[in-house]
């Protein structure tokens, strides 16, 4: 609109430097100024109806239709404590416990009152994992929205039933289709995954082998094999850890064989020769063979707990220990998890491999690691422990951090047991004993969180 850019850049200059052309103006806005001596009258009578113009000077609507109707939903809204619950999750924006509490109420039953809708389409579209829970309590209304706001558009996605989900859908969609189709119709869910590979972007490759991680099969040992080639690393190593869960493979099998000329036992020493590379990455090679091996290739050279403290030459013993735990992770193998563990139980990989172990071994494992790390150090692993925790775990860190004194890092490890113990573990004596006038203000998160917890829980049975 040329008049308007001419009214500003002569209000930007000043009427000093530059005087408003009415020649530019509509005829209308030139009646009104022409009789105006003042430059700086006729700038601001120009601005004042140009302005009033750009806000209101449009035609009428017409064919106007109103908005369909959001279909009936039937289910009862959350009770009353619940509604006010939500509102104040809504309001401390706490993503984690409203993942939670979104979490429960697709587990019931109920819906979210729609008037909340708008907050939480909101919060849901900066943190992802939010939106599957959230699609199921908002029910037909949240698509309304979804179909109303772009924004919002993953709130009308369409159902992972529908035929054409997997061309077209978004990965999220394609990824439930996938997951839901491995359980129903495995053989229809591979011919899916293998028809469209090779169109796949790596990064969804790599996503769709981690569908496919929960339902491994013999048969997906060709697939995965050939995605070992896969031109994008992420990929190859996805498929090598899968390749590891499956017993017996190929590849496994050549593996060991490789790594057989390259170990041999001397007393309480492993000696160990570094493959040569094509381009001296022999150290990488080497963790290639070790993590892909089957560990009862060293059951020869003795029990895993002997295995892992006999002296290394030939390499960094830190190279062997960290491929021994890849391995016990990919072959899911607690009595290796249990061997590293013990042998270096404040090392960077012990907390991966303590999600091997079986409840009570879980359990255990940790009540001994806290006999034998200083308190900062098991603080520290308190943050990477695998996630979800089972009862017996939550009980015994809440165990362990209910004997605490106030320390920096106690209290940073605070925070996460209070949000991650399962909810048969919130009513530990943490949460139902009195505090004393001196708990230091940790402490008081510590058990508000743990009440608060159980209450969502306690709104919603």
């Amino acid at each position: 609109m040329k008049a308007w850019e001419d009214l500003v850049g002569t209000a930007l200059l000043g009427t000093r430097r530059r005087t408003l052309d009415p020649a530019t103006q509509p005829a209308a806005v030139q009646n009104l100024i022409e009789d105006r001596p003042d430059p700086a009258e006729q700038l601001l009578t120009a601005a004042a109806v140009l302005t009033t113009y750009r806000r209101a000077g449009r035609q009428p609507l017409h064919d106007v239709r109103p908005l369909p109707v959001a279909s009936h939903d039937d289910r009862p809204f959350v009770p009353p404590l619940a509604r006010e619950r939500l509102a104040r999750l809504l309001a401390a924006s706490h993503p984690d416990l409203l993942l939670e509490w979104l979490g429960i109420v697709a587990g019931t039953d109920y819906r979210v009152p729609p008037e909340t809708l708008p907050l939480l389409a909101e919060a849901a579209r900066s943190k992802a994992a939010l939106r599957g829970p959230l699609v199921a309590v908002a029910g037909p209304v949240g698509a309304w929205l979804g179909q109303r706001n772009p924004d919002w558009s993953y709130l009308c996605a369409p159902a992972e039933e529908q035929a054409d989900v997997w061309q077209y859908g978004s990965l999220t969609q394609r990824r439930r289709w996938l997951a839901a189709k491995l359980t129903q119709d495995p053989a229809a869910a591979r011919e899916a995954l293998h028809t469209s590979w090779k169109t796949e972007p790596a990064d969804v490759r790599s996503d769709f082998l981690g569908v496919l991680a929960g339902h491994l099969e013999a048969q997906d040992e060709d697939f995965l094999e050939a995605a070992l080639t896969d031109r994008a690393a992420a990929v190859r190593e996805r498929a090598a850890e899968l390749l590891g869960r499956l017993p017996g493979t190929r590849y496994g099998e050549s593996m060991a064989e490789r790594l057989r000329p390259l170990v041999r036992r001397r007393g309480r020493i492993l000696e160990v020769t570094v493959p040569q590379g094509e381009r001296g990455d022999g150290t990488v090679r080497l963790r290639t063979l070790v993590a892909a091996a089957p560990l009862a290739f060293w059951t020869e050279f003795g029990p895993p707990a002997e295995v892992v403290r006999m002296t290394v030459e030939g390499c960094p013993a830190g190279v062997l220990r960290d491929s021994w735990a890849t391995a016990a992770l990919r072959q899911r193998d607690e009595t290796w998890a249990q061997a590293l563990i013990g042998a270096d139980p404040g090392g960077r990989t012990t907390p991966p491999l303590l999600g091997v172990l079986g409840p009570a071994s879980q359990a255990a494992t940790v009540g001994h690691l806290i006999g034998r790390l200083p308190v900062e150090s098991f603080a520290r692993l308190v943050h990477e422990l695998p996630r979800p925790w089972t009862k017996e775990l939550g009980t015994a860190l809440l165990d362990w951090i209910a004997r605490q004194d106030d320390h920096r890092l106690v209290s940073h490890a605070a925070v996460v047991i209070a949000r991650a113990v399962p909810p048969r573990c919130l009513r530990h004596p943490l949460a139902t004993t009195r505090l004393t006038m001196d708990a230091g203000p940790w402490r008081r998160a510590l058990t508000e969180t743990l009440n608060f917890r159980r209450e969502m829980y306690e709104e919603l049975a």
